[in-house]
């Protein structure tokens, strides 16, 4: 497969070996070491809008303690209410993500931390975000999602790229917790 070393920018070809490693210009390199050195290269298709999305994810070696206060706290969640409508379409937006499980998170030891991350991949700009759930124990997991940043005919660039964030933020959120929603309308 093809790949872009992170670092230098370089594409590289990539074989998966049998044991689960793989085979970077000659070095063996383990799985888990894999997805914070080399990113996918995907090829831009002209005649489509790009849909490319990029994800990876990690954890702390140990991970029980985490899991513990994670169980504890999904027994207490309750469903995120679809309260803002947007074209035709209603949805929980990110304060309403947030508001349903700050509290029950914290009583337990938990902490959702995100942070906006970008990167250019050929001539595709991409924006992401790394959602990361971590315990007092200091143990975490978490999860990178790259989508492509491109302006609209009613919003700049810059615009678009913070519509994506957001966008990423809200489902990274639900994504880790387990979080699901809800209509308020009955439908």
């Amino acid at each position: 497969m093809e790949l872009m070393n992170i670092e230098t920018k370089a594409v590289v070809n990539a074989v998966k070996n049998e044991d689960g490693t793989y085979t970077v210009e000659g070095q063996k390199v383990e799985a888990k070491d894999m997805a914070s050195k080399y990113a996918r290269v995907k090829p831009k298709n002209k005649e489509v809008d790009m849909e490319v999305i990029e994800s990876t994810s990690s954890m702390s070696e140990e991970i029980g303690a985490l899991a513990e206060a994670l169980a504890k706290s999904q027994g207490e969640f309750q469903a995120v209410k679809k309260g803002t409508k947007a074209f035709n379409y209603n949805y929980a937006d990110l304060e309403a993500v947030l508001a349903s499980s700050r509290d029950i998170t914290s009583k337990h030891g938990l902490a959702v931390v995100q942070l906006n991350l970008s990167k250019v991949i050929g001539d595709n700009l991409l924006v992401g975000v790394k959602t990361m759930l971590t315990h007092s124990s200091g143990q975490y997991i978490s999860s990178d999602i790259y989508v492509p940043a491109m302006k609209s005919k009613s919003n700049t660039l810059v615009q678009m790229a913070g519509v994506n964030i957001t966008y990423l933020r809200r489902y990274g959120i639900q994504s880790i917790l387990g979080l699901a929603t809800k209509d308020t309308d009955g439908v």
